[in-house]
């Protein structure tokens, strides 16, 4: 690969990657490809199967037992394709509440709702039949947000142990 900036030849290297970029601050991605230009310090992220990576992500979040974040509930919307507008009208609430959900920590969204986002992203990725996942949320909410890992496998991305 050549550099955008200098076309000089990029050397390419397999690196753990803090994924701020989908909006959790909590992501961490193993084994992607990181191209680097020693002519000039370019580097340039290659992150494959993105649509992919953040249904691995999504379902994670789903299915994890203490309650939603602010940044996991608009992760979740956003990956369902829900503007804040839309997902507001379609569990029957004002598009403010939605903006507290995910912008304010002291808003906490109501058990029901959250249980019926984390369906929603479930049962996108398959007919939904493990309900004993809901049931096992937790009604606490967590003092920090756990760290997840994800790496890439020959057959396309995984969850790992944080």
């Amino acid at each position: 690969m050549k550099c955008a900036n200098c076309a000089h030849v990029m050397t390419k290297s397999l690196t753990r990657h803090h994924y701020k970029e989908c909006g959790l601050n909590n992501v961490y991605l193993d084994g992607v490809v990181m191209w680097k230009c020693r002519a000039c310090d370019e580097s340039e992220l290659e992150i494959q199967d993105n649509e992919v990576l953040h249904q691995v992500i999504a379902k994670a979040i789903a299915e994890k037992k203490s309650r939603l974040k602010p940044e996991e509930i608009r992760f979740l919307r956003v990956h369902l394709g829900f503007s804040g507008v839309d997902f507001a009208k379609t569990i029957s609430v004002k598009l403010e509440t939605v903006s507290r959900w995910e912008n304010d920590p002291e808003h906490e969204m109501n058990l029901s709702n959250e249980k019926f986002l984390r369906m929603l992203v479930l049962a996108k990725m398959k007919p939904f039949t493990d309900y004993e996942t809901l049931q096992n949320v937790t009604k606490k909410s967590p003092k920090s947000t756990a760290r997840m890992n994800f790496a890439t496998t020959k057959t396309g991305w995984e969850s790992r142990a944080a």
